[in-house]
């Protein structure tokens, strides 16, 4: 072979996988050095069975619907979720009050000191006012925001916490991701984790729409979305976009809908009522267990 056509095919290699990287959206992974696995130590009585099968464990530590079961959990108009995967314990959002957030974390049991990194959804207040709390309990901690959000980036670093800058969907650990920011406004990350039933996404208060923020995770991921939970921002909505939210989330294959915080009433009423096999009743001190 002569070193001509040898060239020529070399280029047009090239020009192949240049357009398949350029077709798929870029996942950047984060350092081994920050993938920390879950250790027996690190468990709390809180932390289950579920983690050592390879589960998922979701629990609401801050949300403004009271739980039914235990009065002694505080509510606050925020969102704070503590998830426990195989290999990373993280909290996404932090509700609006360290206090709060403090409370119910003491009250379920739950140690904030053992979480590897947060992730702030967006920058409202009822998703960042617990970052003090962190600052106390984890000095340093990664903390994943939008990289939009360059405000909250400065008083994150000015807590002593890490601020990391999310442009597209990165993976934080080993089957957990930071999708890419979308525009509501504001700007606004989600988390999916990969479980074996499929993806679970984390929102905040959806103000890109849940339905996009879904569909988002979905063609990065290119897996089905088990699950949602979180802020789907729909108190008040009419109820024909009630009822197209709800379609369009069961067309898409999501098994489990956990509409709590900001999604109002009236999407919680409508899935209770016409989809109760997906509809899951979300509040503060509910836990959730996704078997691996």
């Amino acid at each position: 072979m002569n070193t001509q056509l040898l060239l020529a095919i070399l280029i047009v290699l090239a020009i192949a996988v240049t357009a398949i990287v350029c077709l798929a959206p870029p996942i950047i992974p984060i350092p081994e050095k920050h993938l920390t696995p879950i250790t027996s130590a690190t468990r709390t009585s809180i932390k289950g069975a579920a983690s050592q099968r390879g589960g998922v464990r979701i629990i609401v530590l801050v949300d403004n619907y009271p739980s039914p079961s235990n009065p002694k959990l505080q509510t606050a108009w925020g969102l704070s979720l503590y998830v426990e995967t195989p290999y990373a314990t993280f909290l996404f959002d932090t509700g609006p009050y360290s206090s709060v957030l403090e409370h119910n974390a003491q009250v379920l049991g739950v140690n904030l000191s053992s979480i590897d990194f947060v992730v702030i959804s967006h920058a409202h207040g009822d998703h960042t006012g617990g970052l003090p709390l962190i600052a106390r309990i984890k000095p340093g901690i990664r903390v994943y925001i939008p990289a939009e959000a360059r405000y909250l980036a400065s008083r994150i670093k000015s807590l002593g916490l890490r601020p990391y800058p999310v442009n597209t969907t990165v993976q934080v650990a080993p089957g957990v991701y930071v999708l890419k920011p979308l525009y509501g406004p504001p700007w606004e990350e989600a988390t999916a984790i990969k479980t074996s039933h499929g993806l679970v996404v984390l929102v905040g208060c959806s103000h890109p729409g849940v339905v996009n923020i879904v569909k988002e995770a979905i063609s990065t991921l290119h897996e089905r979305v088990y699950m949602v939970i979180g802020g789907f921002h729909m108190a008040g909505e009419p109820p024909a976009v009630v009822e197209e939210v709800a379609r369009e989330l069961i067309s898409l294959g999501v098994a489990k809908i956990y509409p709590i915080h900001c999604s109002g009433d009236e999407i919680r009423e409508y899935l209770k009522e016409h989809y109760p096999q997906n509809y899951g009743d979300g509040h503060v001190g509910l836990v959730i267990n996704i078997p691996g």
